[in-house]
């Protein structure tokens, strides 16, 4: 099978800030804060110097008239902050193309990122869906299709294929639709649950 490589779709097709920009703050903003399931996605400060990797089995093409760059056959993203798998990933570049207007996920993708909580201990968020959107404008990140989220001791599902999880880089979230949430009372570094 042949694979198609890119890096930051050929560095000059597409900013740096493919995937992962931070919103635009204007003077005498704080950033938000740096919590949420996937602060990659959300919030977290990005390294300087961080580079974006997406790798399609199938296919890579990029229109300059719409600025779309789309994706597809196990696509993998690998980035500082995170990494993404789906089979299908189209990315909106904003008008000036100098950062991104929205990135939609489909089809059997799964999020993950990898952290460190306040006493320095690694923590790892999961997120599963048939369907995300990420909106850099708000730093909302919407699952869709029997979506769920693994969060150290603590997993939320949805119990019907219309559910839609919604999360934000300030470190809320809200689901919509049937879910079953399960709490441990142990902690995973205990060795017990």
């Amino acid at each position: 099978m042949r694979r198609t490589h890119i890096l930051l779709f050929l560095l000059a097709a597409l900013p740096s800030a493919l995937l992962a920009q931070s919103p635009s703050m204007t003077s005498g903003e704080k950033p938000e804060p740096q919590n949420g399931i996937f602060g990659g996605l959300v919030g977290k400060d990005r390294p300087k110097d961080a580079r974006t990797e997406i790798t399609a089995s199938k296919e890579a093409a990029f229109d300059n008239a719409t600025s779309i760059a789309e994706f597809t056959g196990n696509v993998v993203v690998r980035d500082p902050q995170f990494t993404l798998t789906c089979d299908k990933l189209k990315v909106t570049m904003n008008k000036n193309r100098k950062g991104l207007e929205i990135a939609e996920a489909t089809g059997n993708v799964v999020i993950v990122q990898e952290n460190s909580d306040s006493k320095g201990q690694p923590t790892k968020a999961i997120g599963r869906a048939g369907a995300a959107t990420y909106m850099p404008a708000t730093g909302d990140v919407t699952l869709r299709i029997w979506p769920s989220i693994q969060q150290g001791i603590n997993n939320q599902v949805a119990t019907e294929e219309g559910t839609v999880m919604m999360l934000n880089r300030s470190g809320k979230s809200k689901t919509v639709g049937g879910s079953k949430t399960m709490i441990s009372e142990n902690s995973p570094a205990s060795g017990t649950r």
